[in-house]
């Protein structure tokens, strides 16, 4: 009986879908809001979508979302006397290439040239094109493509009730794959340390998202494979300030995340852009640094530089230079972790070959839900001058014992000081679990 009310279920949908046409797909109003985050490689959309419904069931075809996983889209009505009853893709492959199957394409490559075409699909992970010949293409050689035109292969659509014919609002939410943020910062030393940061956005993708609000997310965001994800209590809870105004060096502490409002830009296809939001200034002391992570073995200890900071500084890439009355010398690159308003920065210059650090992992333990460690960390000094080293252990929970008081604790490292003699050995010994 069950699958019998399943099958006139469906028939009625059929018949209804017949009965009543495709409506036409309005234009989003407004341009809408982009939240990129610098932990996932998503860009998370919400626009408004004005309809003109008829009553009943009405089809809405929504080529925005075409190709786009539909599982991670969001609709809800606005305004009463209006239900969305499912939101569908038929045709493609589930990719964002699926929308183009079958229609004229131009696909220009890093080196220059220019591939045209009908797009036949992908095949082997790669673009097949019939042009005047037969292309298979590496998505990552592509700079851009343009679809000339859809063909109706592929689309999705949201099917809607409506109590009576009128205008209706829905909020639609959808993730975009692939699109992100991050930090890259310039660190310039001199009589102090000039620190410079940038707002690097990036858009790998083909969709295009003009005069668009874009909120930026920093902090770890766990997602769930498959599930939806939604902006809205994140901006819901930032709301008040203007996004007009570029101030993203004014972030909001909302929740576990500090949320910045970049402004209304244009995300172009296929595009990285970087805007500058920090410049910091502050005395700096030398010192050095050992880092190591959870698997044993030697690794090198830097002459460091430290210095506070008065801004949230977010992880990211520091490119550090050595001011001379000749210019900027490059020393190299090193990562910096996410540090808040007026914890200690500390970057690491150039190796000291006098030093050595070697971790070695004593115990270790894991569970379904738990990891235990037990980590011997060991400064040595091969040179003639007495010398303070600061070990940065990164992991992950809390430190439940140590042979030294760590100078510093974050969820995502701690830190100990050794003061080693010319020819001296120093180490430290300690304990941590993690749980989730």
């Amino acid at each position: 009986m069950r699958w019998k009310v399943i099958i006139g279920l469906l028939g009625v949908l059929v018949l209804l879908f017949a009965v009543f046409p495709f409506q036409r797909e309005k234009a989003m109003a407004g341009n809408g809001t982009v939240v990129l985050y610098n932990s996932v490689k998503i860009g998370v959309v919400e626009k408004i979508l004005e309809l003109n419904l008829k009553e009943g069931i009405n089809e809405v075809p929504l080529s925005e979302l075409a190709g786009l996983n539909i599982a991670e889209v969001t609709i809800r009505p606005l305004d009463g006397g209006s239900h969305v009853l499912g939101v569908f893709s038929r045709g493609g492959n589930g990719s964002v290439y699926g929308a183009g199957i079958g229609s004229d394409i131009e696909i220009k490559l890093k080196t220059g040239d220019t591939i045209s075409g009908r797009f036949l699909g992908m095949k082997d992970g790669k673009l097949a094109v019939r042009g005047e010949e037969y292309y298979l293409v590496n998505p990552d050689e592509v700079a851009y493509l343009k679809v000339k035109e859809l063909d109706g292969k592929t689309d999705a659509y949201a099917v809607i009730s409506a109590d009576k014919a009128g205008k209706y609002r829905f909020d639609v939410i959808y993730r975009v794959n692939g699109m992100g943020w991050s930090s890259r910062y310039k660190l310039y030393i001199g009589n102090q340390a000039n620190l410079y940061g940038y707002v690097v956005l990036n858009n790998p993708t083909i969709k295009e998202f003009k005069d668009t609000k874009v909120l930026l997310v920093a902090g770890d965001v766990s997602l769930i494979q498959g599930g939806t994800s939604s902006p809205y209590v994140l901006y819901a809870k930032a709301a008040g300030g203007t996004t007009e105004i570029v101030q993203p060096s004014e972030p909001q502490k909302v929740e576990a995340f500090y949320l910045y409002r970049l402004g209304t830009v244009d995300l172009e296809p296929t595009s990285m852009m970087m805007y500058p939001y920090i410049t910091l200034k502050a005395p700096f002391k030398r010192e050095y640094l050992y880092e190591s992570w959870p698997n044993s073995g030697e690794g090198p200890v830097y002459e460091s530089i430290s210095f506070k900071t008065d801004k949230v500084l977010p992880a990211g890439v520091v490119e550090v230079y050595r001011e001379t009355q000749d210019g900027a010398l490059l020393l190299g690159e090193r990562m910096m972790e996410h540090t808040p308003k007026g914890e200690t920065v500390r970057v690491g210059i150039g190796r000291d070959y006098n030093l050595k650090g070697t971790t070695k992992i004593l115990q270790e333990e894991r569970g379904s839900s738990y990891a235990y460690y037990k980590v011997q960390i060991t400064i040595e000094n091969f040179g003639n001058e007495t010398k303070t080293v600061v070990v940065r252990y990164h992991k992950w929970g809390r430190i439940k014992s140590s042979s030294l008081e760590p100078i510093d604790e974050t969820a995502n490292y701690v830190e100990f000081k050794l003061t080693v003699g010319p020819g001296e050995k120093k180490e430290v010994m300690f304990d941590y679990e993690n749980r989730w």
